[in-house]
């Protein structure tokens, strides 16, 4: 008699897990939709914040990469190194998407650059894990907006934040690199 109920007990579960699994797999299909429309909105809007008038953009990732050694940094994302086009499909400028090692965790940034390789904008692509009230300093709008106009040849000169100096030293690494890519896309497209 126990075996018997040991084989119920046993089909029940297994009924119960594949109608469940059916469950998800059907909601995960309807739903999958909206979140690629929801994670699109949101790549174009942070894209545009970078680089204002962003309306569409090429991957350049593969013309531009190459050596990228002495920094502590590395491309992030799908498509790192991306050519930016307006509406009319006029070259407006570059986004660079990078990854740094801040104190908390990764630094993961996305950097805008205009046709000269000035920075246009930088933004955070998620939320970092710093410590708050130092390295969270450098998600402040005041810390990001420094970075404005700044190129390859002027990096070096904007401060660390004091008391956050590995979090804005991996900060200032990541806009290093993002700023020799940037060289590399203007110069190959006939810029500088």
């Amino acid at each position: 008699m126990k075996f018997i109920t040991i084989i119920k007990d046993t089909f029940m579960l297994l009924l119960i897990t594949v109608v469940l699994v059916g469950i998800l797999s059907i909601a995960k299909v309807v739903t999958q939709p909206a979140i690629d429309a929801t994670n699109l909105s949101t790549k174009i809007k942070a894209f545009n914040e970078v680089c204002p008038g962003y309306s569409i953009s090429e991957d350049i990732t593969g013309d531009v990469v190459g050596a990228s050694a002495g920094y502590d940094a590395s491309l992030n994302g799908d498509e790192p190194v991306l050519r930016c086009k307006n509406e009319s499909g006029e070259i407006i400028g570059y986004i660079v998407q990078c990854t740094s090692k801040g104190f908390g965790g990764p630094l993961n940034l996305i950097v805008g650059f205009d046709k000269t390789g000035n920075v246009t904008g930088v933004r955070y692509a998620d939320t970092p894990s710093e410590t708050p009230g130092l390295g969270m300093k450098t998600t402040d709008k005041s810390f990001l907006d420094t970075w404005i106009n700044v190129n390859s040849d002027s990096v070096k000169e904007v401060d660390t934040i004091s008391g956050a100096t590995v979090s804005s030293s991996a900060f200032k690494q990541a806009i290093s690199l993002a700023c020799m890519f940037a060289n590399r896309a203007v110069t190959m497209d006939g810029g500088m």
